[in-house]
């Protein structure tokens, strides 16, 4: 009986050993083959994680040419350490497993990671192997940024030493003396930003360069913390997954601050060329600079996007593809708005009129306030506002009363019969006299002449063109000739019998 209890549980135990042999060749890893780019990219990181780690088998796949075996170990060591502390997180099931591969210029070669586009595998006499080459590049990079932190790292107390969650204590307290960097610097910079503006305006600078340098402060300021940021990370060699998500955050963070100055920059300088002196009677300016604004600020926001799509490893192509196929399909429903945006380029470019012009189309008429991409605003002279169409207003004869260089009166002064004609021409004189004297009526341009013999007086035709812009300064100019015509029929005892003034179309009241 005792005989066959033991016979029992020597075979558990012999059970329970196969068993637990079998597992750990299950779980064991195999040696580098090396007959895929896959492979051969695997092996360095795979043997240097977990409880069975061997840097024998991690530089396998090298390429042996002029190190011995103690140096190809040494550079798998720093490979890992480079590609950690770039955040070159590898994507290996992205890899070709294909022996033969072929990248697009049809060479057996394969860059792993796009952030070390320098350290590569070929294919050499049947096996895919990190080159020579590659393995200088690394060494030239590690030397560069992270070999100073190994005799750094040798030197601290065991302590600082301590790992959790595989961060040792020194990097935890480096990354957080990072950011504190990082939040100094960019208070400095915003200091240093706000300085330079206000030395610039005890200077008497230009007022749009002043509030440029105020509107650039902030950007600047996050600009300097993302820059700490990713220059200071890859020294710490955290693990690739923590190394790669502290780049991503510094890409974004750089492409921020740059696209939100670029935001903000849009702003001052659309104020700056709408201010600017030289452009003050550029014809359009007033509706181009908005627009131009805004397409600044579009283009601003849709590359910025995208960028942040990219920074975190977003297919940009297909949703440009997707895009172009929607544009397509946006493009046949929404005909109209792209005539209307045609029309708003046609106008821009041809120029008929510009912001504050009175203008008619087509039986409206008003003054210009706003021209946009898809529509153009007149106030009307009852002061309500009338949207017209950019293509309607493209295809549409435009009469723009805003364009003349001066404006054409008529005044027809009647005088009593029992004026003499020495008289009338001693009017006639005074009234040439009084248009002469004027310094807004053409000297050119200008005929009186007794013209008629009317039903109730002698009329008397004044025809004229005054220099002016706008409808208030011809109506005072107007204001004023008609009191100097007044009063020289008042000297020369002359008395108009009807005077009226025939208006001509040039001349109908604008919108105020």
């Amino acid at each position: 009986m005792g005989l066959a209890v033991t016979s029992r549980r020597v075979v558990s135990w012999l059970l329970a050993l196969a068993l637990s042999c079998a597992a750990s060749l299950a779980a064991a890893k195999s040696i580098p083959s090396c007959k895929t780019p896959r492979i051969t990219a695997d092996s360095v990181f795979n043997w240097q994680l977990g409880q069975q780690q061997s840097l024998t088998n991690a530089a396998k796949c090298f390429e042996r040419t002029a190190r011995t075996q103690r140096q190809l170990e040494e550079a798998a060591r720093r490979m890992k350490v480079v590609f950690d502390a770039e955040g070159a997180q590898i994507d290996f099931d992205a890899l070709s497993d294909d022996p033969e591969f072929l990248d697009d210029d049809r060479n057996p070669r394969l860059v792993p990671h796009a952030r070390l586009p320098d350290v590569l595998l070929e294919r050499k006499d049947g096996r895919w192997l990190w080159t020579r080459a590659s393995l200088d590049a690394l060494e030239r990079h590690y030397a560069r940024k992270l070999g100073w932190l190994d005799r750094v790292i040798d030197r601290m107390p065991a302590p600082l030493r301590f790992e959790i969650a595989e961060v040792a204590l020194w990097q935890i307290l480096a990354l957080g003396l990072l950011v504190f960097a990082g939040v100094v610097v960019s208070h400095l910079l915003r200091s240093l930003v706000k300085r330079r503006m206000r030395r610039l305006t005890r200077k008497g600078g230009e007022p749009w360069l002043v509030e440029l340098v105020d509107a650039s402060s902030a950007p600047a300021a996050l600009l300097g913390a993302a820059l700490v940021l990713r220059l200071g990370y890859p020294q710490l060699r955290l693990p690739v997954e923590l190394s790669a998500t502290l780049h991503a955050t510094a890409y974004t963070l750089t492409s921020l601050a740059l696209f939100w100055a670029a935001y903000r920059a849009s702003d001052v300088m659309a104020a700056g060329l709408a201010a600017s002196p030289e452009r003050a009677d550029a014809r359009l300016d007033a509706a181009l600079i908005p627009v131009l604004r805004k397409s600044a600020k579009g283009a601003v926001i849709t590359i910025g996007f995208v960028v942040f799509l990219k920074s975190i490893d977003f297919d940009v192509t297909a949703l440009l593809a997707s895009l172009s196929i929607g544009t397509l399909a946006f493009g046949l429903a929404a005909k109209d708005t792209l005539a209307n945006f045609f029309g708003s380029l046609s106008i821009f470019v041809d120029a008929p009129f510009a912001i504050g012009d009175y203008i008619h189309v087509d039986g409206t008429e008003g003054t210009v306030e706003e021209v946009g991409f898809r529509s153009t605003r007149l106030r009307t002279p009852q002061r309500s506002l009338i949207v017209i169409p950019n293509a309607k207003l493209a295809d549409s004869k435009i009469d723009n009363w805003g364009a003349r260089r001066s404006r054409r009166c008529k005044l027809v002064l009647g005088l009593r019969y029992d004026t003499t004609p020495a008289e009338l021409e001693a009017f006639t004189e005074g009234v040439r006299a009084i248009l002469a004297a004027s310094a807004r009526v053409d000297d050119a341009d200008q005929e009186v002449f007794l013209t008629e013999l009317g039903a109730q007086a002698w009329n008397v035709t004044a025809t004229f063109f005054i220099h002016c812009k706008e409808q208030a300064d011809e109506a005072e100019e107007r204001h004023q000739l008609l009191l100097a015509i007044l009063n020289c029929a008042s000297t020369l005892g002359v008395a108009l019998a009807h005077p009226r003034e025939t208006p001509q179309p040039e001349t109908k009241p604008r919108a105020g």
